[in-house]
């Protein structure tokens, strides 16, 4: 399987999770207080490169933990667990060969596709999608 292929089917799975997500993040939205300076959406892509990962939005300002507390139950967007009989959901493994870019790329576009489906007018912060270890090549970036 190509990066072209895994992407395809990555994005499928992940477009059937866009309603909730849409919801989280509604959520949070309407939970930014005044001492939010921004919202971070970050890609955490599985340390064995197996193509497992999880989708976390945290508030970015002064005392974060008081600051992420009110969106505690809606922080973690999307994540993919390891249970006996496989992955749920039934992402596809990253092929041998392919980087985790491609797993924070095609995450990235569908979260900034759910995004703008979710929102008229922009939040009263800025909004980042990134990897905090650095992957991806089309991230850092801001959802508008």
């Amino acid at each position: 399987m190509d990066q072209s292929e895994y992407s395809r089917r990555l994005r499928r799975v992940l477009d059937a999770h866009s309603d909730d997500v849409a919801a989280r993040l509604t959520k949070i939205v309407e939970l930014i207080g005044d001492t939010v300076e921004s919202v971070q959406i970050e890609v955490f892509p599985d340390d064995d490169g197996e193509g497992t990962f999880d989708v976390w939005a945290r508030f970015e300002g002064p005392d974060s933990f008081v600051l992420n507390k009110p969106i505690d139950e809606h922080r973690h967007l999307f994540g993919v667990v390891h249970h006996e009989t496989g992955w749920d959901p039934d992402v596809p493994s990253l092929p041998r060969g392919l980087s985790a870019d491609v797993v924070v790329d095609t995450v990235a576009d569908w979260i900034e596709a759910v995004w703008t489906r979710a929102f008229d007018t922009p939040p009263p912060v800025p909004v980042e999608m990134s990897s905090p270890e650095g992957h991806g090549t089309t991230t850092p970036r801001e959802l508008r």
